[in-house]
């Protein structure tokens, strides 16, 4: 009987959320999944290192239930076998684990933490011992890993600390360095207000230089016309309007006085006054143009001055932009320095807090109880499958013998496989067989008979070789049964046994050699009255070429005259050659095959032989059929109804009376 089991469980919840469970968020560089981290943690509790602090706890290498057994070699010697105590927890631990089970759920955070043995408070303390075991280990690795955090960032605070004061004191003395106030976006620095202003007056310059030269253009295109320039271009020279004023004061002068004609002294005059006011006034507009390029030159000048000053500028602004470019960098590099350090900070407090707790991120839910009811074995279960497996063992064992069978065992396999007409089926008999087994073989032969189609009063085929495969078939037994069915019926028959055994010299047996190469009508004369003639070749002889011989086929068209039947025993098809030559001597030839035992391919390599030598198979026979085999393969054939209806035949061996209906007597062993 197999022994009771009990099983402890208890339950273990992993809490992510909780401080340890997973780093800070400014820390953390990979989260992993939920179910991955219990199934790391139930890794854990699997491991080797959990189990041998159970064992340790427990004390269970003194325990006599877990301590090792002595060897046989100690037991012989009759000594005490030293034993390493390293070793020792070790064996016992691999046992523990043997019998522990430890499983979690993947869609909740619990470790399920089970184990099996035959008591069931010893199964709870185990089970409670690894939960504890594991309990203390978590919370030893968390206060350590703390530990080391908090040392190494203590170290990080350090030298960042260091690095953020190198930056700020290099940001100071670039500072001094090069005199650069940073500006802001709404208050720029001094050289780039001192390129604005200079921009400014530069485009001022550019617009009066060009309003000059605009002037200066009109008034000499207008004087080169002969004409005077305009008021608003020499709006600069009054002299030159007042002087405009007595040309036209001249010139009405003039008009007034030009009917008296051009020797009137008041003519002249005018004419005089005329000519020196328009004279004065050309003198008073070249000096007026003169006076424009003079503005033209100092707008020119004033404009090279600006320009150079605003590139000087310029160049100035463009250092004043590296000098910012780097000072940010240099601060941006602070700023970063800076930022780390808050979090180095952060994250240092975080460590010693947690390395002062003294809780674990995973707490025993459901600590184990002793169970009163077994958890194993299942015997109906163990039942079960032990009759499951006996029946897959049978049948697979049925499958075998029946792969394992290739002979041919029913006239349907003849017919599919080797595609060749089944004329019976013979029962096997022996010297132990009953009368109504006698009477079944001889229904047999009758059948095979009347497949051969002698049913009627002329036998026909009249020459039949019955030949077979290999050895042992039972061709000898089914001639002289044939032969005494035929020979029965008050014909003559001739059986020629070219196949004997060397060892069976009876003396009543011809030899088939003396008859064909004798005297053939003179032996055939003197068997003229006997209903059976059997004849033999000689054992010690070599026959191969008499059956080829002119003698040989001289011989057997007497025989066909002089016999109403002659059967040919051959040899093996696929050892000897002279059942071939027999073959073309013969009217048909059929197969002995043994029922059940020659190999269906030695069948068939015998057909095809046959075929190839242009010998054509009437029929096969299968012969010794064991009918108490045959039940079992539960084919519905000839020699099923021969079962099926044994007790008839017996019946009828028993009450047979006529010499026509008792069984044939047929020589077992001559035959």
């Amino acid at each position: 009987m197999l022994p009771n089991k009990y099983a402890a469980e208890a339950l273990i919840q992993v809490e992510l959320g909780r401080p340890g469970a997973q780093q800070s968020a400014q820390s953390i560089t990979a989260t992993l999944e939920g179910s991955a981290i219990v199934e790391s943690e139930a890794r854990v509790l699997r491991s080797n290192f959990i189990a041998q602090r159970v064992v340790k706890d427990l004390g269970l290498s003194e325990d006599p239930a877990f301590a090792p057994r002595p060897t046989l070699l100690s037991r012989l010697h009759l000594r005490a076998e030293v034993t390493d105590p390293e070793k020792v927890t070790e064996a016992i631990a691999k046992e523990l684990s043997r019998n522990l089970s430890v499983t979690n759920d993947s869609r909740a955070y619990l470790i399920s933490v089970t184990y099996t043995s035959t008591d069931p408070e010893r199964s709870a303390q185990i089970v409670n011992a690894f939960v504890d075991a594991y309990m203390r280990n978590r919370l030893d690795m968390g206060v350590a890993s703390a530990e080391r955090t908090s040392v190494w960032l203590q170290e990080q605070v350090r030298s960042t600390r260091a690095a953020l004061e190198q930056a700020d004191s290099a940001v100071e003395q670039y500072r001094q360095k090069t005199g650069y106030i940073e500006g802001t976006a709404n208050a720029p620095n001094l050289a780039q207000q001192e390129l604005r202003d200079a921009t400014t007056r530069l485009g001022t310059a550019v617009q009066n230089r060009l309003a000059a030269e605009a002037r200066l253009t009109r008034a000499r295109e207008a004087f080169a016309a002969g004409s005077v320039p305009s008021a608003q271009d020499l709006a600069g020279a009054p002299v030159v309007q007042r002087m405009l004023e007595a040309v036209e004061t001249a010139k009405r002068d003039f008009q007034n006085v030009a009917q008296m004609g051009p020797r009137h002294p008041n003519y002249l005059n005018a004419k005089a006054n005329l000519d020196g006011v328009e004279e004065r006034l050309r003198k008073e507009v070249e000096q007026a143009i003169g006076n424009l390029e003079a503005d033209l030159r100092t707008a020119l000048g004033d404009e090279t001055v600006l320009s150079a000053q605003v590139e000087t500028l310029k160049k100035g602004v463009i250092e004043a932009m590296g000098r910012e470019t780097q000072l940010i960098s240099m601060q941006a590099s602070a700023s970063a320095i800076r930022e780390r350090l808050k979090l180095l900070n952060d994250g240092y407090a975080q460590a010693v807090a947690l390395a002062g707790m003294k809780s674990s991120t995973s707490q025993a839910l459901v600590r184990a109880q002793p169970n009163s009811l077994p958890s194993a074995p299942n015997r109906a279960f163990i039942i079960g499958l032990s009759i499951l497996g006996a029946s897959a063992a049978g049948l697979g064992a049925a499958v075998l013998l029946e792969r394992r069978n290739t002979g041919f065992r029913s006239a349907t396999d003849l017919v599919q496989d080797a595609a060749v007409r089944c004329l019976g089926m013979v029962p096997r008999i022996d010297g132990s067989s009953t009368a109504g087994e006698m009477r079944m073989f001889d229904e047999a032969v009758r059948l095979v008979g009347a497949s051969l189609g002698w049913s009627r009063s002329s036998i026909s085929p009249q020459i039949l070789l019955v030949t077979s495969a290999v050895p042992r078939e039972g061709k000898s037994l089914l001639c002289t049964a044939l032969a005494k069915s035929v020979n029965g019926r008050g014909q003559r028959v001739l059986v020629i046994d070219c196949f004997p055994d060397e060892d069976d010299q009876q003396d009543d047996r011809m030899c088939l050699s003396d008859a064909v190469l004798g005297d053939q009508q003179h032996f055939l004369d003197r068997r003229a009255n006997t209903d059976l003639t059997v004849l033999r070749g000689s054992s010690g002889g070599n026959l191969r070429d008499l059956y080829a011989t002119t003698a040989f086929s001289g011989f057997m068209d007497l025989a066909r005259e002089a016999f109403d039947l002659v059967l040919i025993e051959a040899p093996p098809v696929l050892l000897f050659q002279e059942s071939i030559t027999l073959a073309h001597h013969a009217d048909a030839t059929v197969l002995a095959v043994r029922w059940k035992q020659t190999p269906r391919d030695t069948v068939l390599a015998a057909l095809q032989r046959l075929q190839e030598q242009t010998v054509r198979v009437r029929g096969i026979i299968l012969t010794q059929v064991d009918l108490n085999d045959h039940r079992h393969d539960r084919v519905v054939d000839q020699c099923y109804h021969y079962s099926q209806y044994r007790e008839l035949y017996e019946r009828r061996a028993r009450t047979a009376q006529t010499p026509g209906s008792a069984p044939m007597q047929i020589d077992l062993k001559a035959s």
